[in-house]
């Protein structure tokens, strides 16, 4: 399953190593938050500017469990 910003990076053509280079981290770097997906609102605004997009375009909100009430 893929990750809303790996979704985004190649929806906008970039391959991790230029992500990488346009926010000034290391290749590692964008493939863990891939991997993860982004749940910090700081990670996600510093993506969003390169990618152009939403910080909430790229957030992964967790899926709470619940249970039928009977």
């Amino acid at each position: 399953m893929m990750t809303k910003l790996q979704d985004m990076r190649k929806k906008r053509g970039l391959r991790q190593a230029e992500l990488a280079r346009r926010l000034q981290v290391s290749r590692q770097c964008v493939c863990i938050a891939e991997k993860k997906g982004i749940r910090n609102a700081d990670a996600a605004e510093r993506y969003a500017q390169v990618l152009q997009c939403r910080p909430a375009d790229l957030m992964e909100f967790s899926r709470a469990r619940t249970r039928a009430v009977r």
